[in-house]
């Protein structure tokens, strides 16, 4: 009989296949048990890559996910045995502390290794680390599967690892890293004395003079009874692609903002609300968060809500989008839409006459090679998709690697992007653009080597 299950989250799925060596499915073998594994699959929410393999690999990515994340959640390193045989599976950390390298080393017929290799952000790892957790609680699927992992010997403990860290090392195996992942936001976190004044007043005069609104009150002085309350009857945007040009919106001005990034001790959770044109008007500490300690991270900073000419509040009659934001003790920024991964996202109106695309493939990689005077990448390819408009202006850029997000400002992209070029930003009220746009991909590479192609070919 052959079996399938799923253990299922909002940004990874785990697929597992295989047969039952059960006859009698009455009373409680109702539910057949999966005794042999003839496929596991991995996928990840936002990318058409999976994972596949039989039971080596799923026995591998088990191994390999729970000590990375045994690792990431204790901050002591395991150690590694030089003689021993590579592992299939590995997860490493980037230079981005958001983003991990999930490593699938696959062996051929021919005893040739062909790696494949995916860069998750911190809730895809630990959406994955949930999944081969239900895996492993379920007693009907693969119960011979077990899973022998150590405790890191005290020997290779940092001196400056505080108790709290140090406690979260599991001992008993990858069934308990569903709890490991929540102590990122069950323990206390320290209340915060807020600062009588954070340039509020000139922040407030300075938006209200270009803003139709009359005015702008700060969130950081607000009750979160009143901001749950000022947002109740907004509308919700329900539109892929602008809830998908927010989220990279919203990303880039938080992480662009957050600069002192160690002195969080615990992590912060908020719910925090988008309008159309990027503006923060809320955020909710959640997860146990106090909305006051929001003071240590930008959300206080730019956070604001319109206030009516006459003084007196009113609640917000435009369309917002949530998204779920974490600060993490690691200096790990999350933004990621409230209601999990989009689908069906576009970037938006595009130019599809060739000849047009040709011009501008030629003209985009004249202007990049002129101002591209750094040129050392690290030996790495560095891929983005780079939107412009008909007359030759960057509008839009995305990193599409690993290597691009870690070294995106050697690259003279964020000098020379200009959103309004195609109706985009603040001051034209949405962050889609609002002309057609060429889609290419650029890969920038060593000793100035620089290539660019239209994203959906010629």
């Amino acid at each position: 009989m052959t079996i399938k299950r799923q253990y299922s989250l909002p940004n990874c799925r785990l697929v597992l296949e295989g047969l039952s060596d059960e006859v009698d499915l009455t009373g409680e073998n109702a539910r057949p048990r999966m005794s042999i594994l003839v496929n596991a699959e991995c996928h990840f929410a936002g990318t058409e890559q999976q994972l596949t393999g039989g039971r080596d690999f799923l026995e591998g990515l088990i191994k390999g996910v729970s000590a990375y994340a045994q690792e990431f959640l204790s901050g002591i390193a395991h150690p590694v045995d030089p003689n021993s045989a590579p592992e299939m599976v590995t997860v490493t950390r980037a230079h981005d502390p958001n983003l991990h390298y999930l490593r699938y080393h696959q062996v051929s017929a021919g005893e040739e290794t062909q790696t494949l290799e995916l860069s998750l952000n911190t809730v895809q790892l630990f959406d994955l680390v949930e999944a081969i957790d239900q895996f492993l609680l379920d007693n009907r699927t693969l119960p011979d599967l077990e899973l022998s992992l150590q405790p890191v010997s005290r020997r290779y403990r940092k001196a400056d690892v505080p108790v709290t860290e140090r406690a979260k090392p599991m001992a008993v195996g990858l069934g308990s890293l569903a709890i490991a992942a929540a102590l990122f936001f069950a323990l206390p976190i320290p209340e915060v004395e807020r600062p009588e004044s954070r340039q509020a007043g000139e922040n407030q005069e300075q938006r209200s003079e270009t803003d139709p609104r009359a005015n702008l009150r700060p969130v950081a002085e607000m009750e979160v009874e009143e901001v749950v309350a000022f947002l109740a009857q907004a509308p919700l945007l329900e539109d892929p692609t602008e809830i998908r040009y927010l989220q990279r919106h919203l990303f880039r001005e938080l992480n662009r903002a957050w600069q002192e990034r160690g002195g969080l001790t615990q992590t912060l959770t908020y719910r925090v609300s988008l309008t159309r044109d990027g503006s923060i008007v809320g955020y909710q500490g959640i997860q146990g968060t106090p909305q006051e300690a929001a003071q240590q991270t930008p959300l206080a900073d730019l956070a604001f809500i319109p206030i009516g000419r006459e003084g007196l509040e009113e609640g917000l009659e435009e369309a917002i989008t949530p998204f779920r934001v974490v600060f993490t003790n690691r200096s790990i920024l999350q933004v990621t839409p409230w209601e999990g991964e989009v689908r069906n996202a576009t970037f938006g109106p595009e130019i599809e006459d060739r000849a047009i695309l040709r011009r501008l493939q030629g003209d985009l990689r004249e202007t990049l090679r002129q101002a591209w005077t750094e040129g050392d990448t690290e030996g790495r390819s560095l891929i983005f998709r780079v939107a412009v408009t008909e007359e030759g202006a960057i509008a839009d850029y995305e990193a599409q690697n690993q290597a691009a997000f870690d070294l995106e400002q050697i690259t003279p992209l964020p000098e020379l992007v200009n959103p309004a070029a195609a109706g985009m930003g603040k001051e034209q009220g949405t962050w889609v653009p609002q002309e057609p746009l060429g889609q290419f991909r650029v890969v920038f590479r060593d000793r100035d080597v620089l290539e660019v192609s239209a994203l959906r070919g010629l």
